[in-house]
């Protein structure tokens, strides 16, 4: 974060670095190169131009910098009184600064005897020293740029609560997907342990498996494809082990490869649900077929599964939360059909891979 925060503040400083080199030497000097080949017809780089163009340009740079810099700080405080008042002050106080840039102009030995009379000629004007139709588009050019950087910045920093506010929603999710993972689990070692099951230690194991990932990999944005179906086949190992041959379970993978990635326990909650609220009181019938596949641009996921005749449908909080996952992590790149007949249970992921 602080990394792209330094990035952003750099990405910046040369947008403002280009901007006031390009406006205050660059077009001041193009222009008098312009005017003198198409008015005077002098061919040529005039020297006394160019020494010129760059004394003023530097003296009007510093000036109209401190102008964007203040400028920019009233944008973001929405202070539009202290704006108004620095904007006279400012014109008052540029035509004092342009009195005391001439005098200095004037002394300075080492610049051109030219200048030092321009200058000298400038500060004897009675007038308030500049053009306002000169200072008008100044402001007009700087006022566009600390106006940009103002919205550029105001839409940085809605990105960066957007972001925040994402995490913070995806850490509750995810605080509240495992405690309930493990409850389940926990209870299907509940339930061999009871029973004195020589299965009980197998599943302790498996379920040690299961810990490690979810302690070193749940927090990461995304994770090796290849991983997450590990973990899921750990899984679908362990109700194999709770159910043995009294339901028909079955766990087809296709496609995987070492480079794609997913947001962690992300398919986990359809699997899951497959079991707890369809075939969890099923002693001697019932299915769950699952479906991974994976091609060039997709991830599919199908999972069917018999229901059980004392069960009315399938829902969960870890199936609440996983829709609201997908919508936050993958927005219009996801396809989520759920169909129910009241004697099985389909659902049909579909998942553009980032």
């Amino acid at each position: 974060m602080l990394r792209r925060l330094q990035f952003k503040v750099d990405k910046y400083r040369k947008v403002e670095f280009f901007f006031f080199l390009t406006y205050f030497y660059l077009f001041r000097i193009l222009t008098d190169f312009e005017y003198n080949i198409w008015e005077r017809h002098i061919f040529g780089v005039d020297l006394s131009a160019v020494e010129y163009n760059i004394a003023y340009g530097t003296s009007n740079l510093i000036a109209f910098y401190s102008f964007y810099k203040i400028l920019l700080h009233l944008l973001i405080k929405k202070k539009v009184w202290q704006f108004i008042v620095f904007i006279v002050g400012f014109l008052i106080c540029y035509s004092l600064y342009n009195k005391a840039v001439n005098l200095l102009y004037s002394n300075l030995p080492f610049l051109s005897e030219g200048l030092r009379n321009s200058a000298l000629k400038y500060l004897r004007f009675r007038s308030i020293g500049y053009s306002l139709a000169y200072v008008l588009k100044e402001f007009l050019a700087v006022g566009s740029l600390a106006y940009f950087m103002y919205s550029v910045q105001q839409d940085e920093q809605l990105k960066a609560l957007k972001e925040q506010q994402l995490v913070s929603e995806l850490t509750h999710l995810k605080a509240q997907l495992q405690p309930h993972f493990f409850f389940n689990t926990l209870n299907n070692i509940y339930s061999l342990a009871l029973q004195r099951s020589v299965a009980t230690a197998p599943l302790v194991a498996k379920l040690a498996e299961m810990m490690r990932y979810i302690l070193y990999k749940s927090d990461e944005n995304l994770v090796p494809l290849k991983d997450e179906i590990a973990f899921i086949q750990n899984y679908v190992e362990v109700e194999n082990i709770r159910y043995r041959t009294a339901i028909n379970i079955k766990f087809d993978v296709q496609g995987i490869d070492d480079k794609s990635k997913i947001s962690p326990l992300l398919l986990l909650p359809f699997i899951e649900n497959a079991f707890k609220h369809g075939i969890e009181e099923e002693a001697k019938e019932g299915f769950v077929n699952i479906i991974i596949c994976k091609t060039e641009e997709e991830l599919t996921l199908e999972v069917n599964n018999s229901i059980a005749k004392n069960k009315g449908g399938a829902g969960g909080i870890g199936l609440v939360n996983v829709k609201k996952r997908l919508e936050i992590l993958y927005p219009e790149k996801h396809k989520l059909e759920i169909q129910n007949d009241g004697k099985t249970h389909q659902v049909s992921l579909t998942l553009e891979m980032r």
